[in-house]
């Protein structure tokens, strides 16, 4: 219940990521026979994965996974953009991949301004046409966000920046692949991880309208257009496009029986006195919190159940600090520390929702005494 952190890969991409491995473990970047062959199959993954996302048109971009991404897009389009203004707009619910690296940019002369979120977790559109600008360069908002599933209006923002050519719209659209339905041609760059629709760790790309506005961030033998140097994950990167379509031709059915589960155990759940449920959006994520207790306790009482849930994003969790994005919706401190992350994916039964709705109910029991 965890799989908004990563997914368990589909045995086909496992399959696919080992017969690469063994017949097509040359270079892609060789000229003999079989690197030509390696290269070949990587081109193929390339318009697999562009044309599964009706994006044929784009230039894709293969990268370890979506933080890479996120730092190529934003590092390398702000610098190339730097003599045409200095304001960045961000959500101030994005990951850490994209805060962490827009904040680090204030070291090179750039000016990062948050726009406000609303209390169902979605930007707040007016407040964004407020700090836009002349020297607004660069906006970031992600596709789903990754505590609570809010769906940003995507397109809405696109259709706001017609008035504004200057400035470059980026999306993480990490949480929101093969889970949600979704026009991904407005963004001029958009990331992704295969991990989070069961495919390996270690790969992911960067998706550009026009790759002239791409710059690398590292530097080295010129792969990837020269854009991400580093001898390609031709298996990784193969498993991804076959994980991909499998996650596509399912999404229709993944995507009710997700929304089903979402929903009951959201039912179950609310009718608990000191529960509250965050509005949502996407079907495979729900934050709930049982307010007076900490998050960790119910994360580990649910973990000696069999049961494996997140506090926040995984790549935050382990840090002190409270979720900025449910602070950002007028949460109490009571409310955010209490917080916890369930997440579904296409593995999830119908037996394992009712013993996680079992496992709640067992833990509201089971601390009850701190609860409000």
């Amino acid at each position: 219940m965890d799989n908004a952190a990563t997914t368990r890969p589909f045995e086909e991409a496992l399959e696919t990521f080992e017969q690469v491995n063994r017949n097509f473990y040359y270079n892609t970047a060789s000229i003999h026979p079989e690197g030509r062959k390696a290269g070949q199959l990587l081109e193929a993954s390339r318009k697999q994965v562009l044309e599964l996302l009706d994006l044929g048109g784009h230039k894709c971009v293969f990268t370890s996974g979506a933080t890479e991404s996120n730092n190529i897009a934003i590092q390398g389009v702000l610098r190339k953009k730097k003599q045409f203004g200095r304001t960045v707009l961000a959500s101030e619910i994005e990951h850490p991949s994209v805060i962490n690296v827009v904040e680090e940019m204030k070291d090179e002369g750039f000016d990062i301004k948050y726009i406000d979120t609303r209390k169902d977790g979605k930007i707040d559109l007016e407040d964004l046409r407020l700090k836009l600008g002349n020297d607004v360069i660069f906006l970031t908002v992600m596709a789903v966000n990754n505590i609570t599933g809010a769906i940003q209006p995507v397109s809405e923002i696109a259709e706001i920046l017609g008035d504004y050519p200057k400035v470059h719209f980026h999306v993480d659209a990490t949480q929101s692949i093969a889970k949600v339905d979704m026009e991904l041609d407005g963004p001029d760059t958009l990331s992704l991880s295969a991990h989070k629709f069961h495919g390996l760790k270690g790969a992911g790309a960067l998706i550009a309208k026009q790759g002239g506005i791409l710059h690398p961030v590292m530097y080295g033998g010129g792969h990837e257009s020269g854009i991400r140097s580093g001898t390609v994950n031709l298996g990784a990167v193969a498993a991804m496009a076959k994980a991909l379509r499998i996650a596509t031709e399912n999404k229709e059915e993944n995507h009710e029986r997700m929304a089903g589960y979402n929903e009951r155990v959201r039912n179950a759940v609310s009718v608990l006195p000191s529960v509250h449920v965050q509005p949502g959006g996407a079907p495979h994520i729900l934050n709930l919190s049982f307010e007076g207790a900490m998050g960790e306790v119910v994360v580990n009482a649910l973990g000696a159940r069999g049961i494996m849930v997140s506090t926040t994003s995984a790549c935050a969790s382990k840090f002190a600090a409270l979720n900025e994005t449910l602070l950002a919706m007028d949460n109490t401190e009571a409310i955010v520390k209490g917080s916890i992350r369930i997440s579904f994916s296409s593995f999830t039964t119908d037996k394992e929702a009712d013993i996680l709705i079992e496992a709640l109910n067992g833990v509201h029991k089971e601390i009850g005494g701190v609860l409000k």
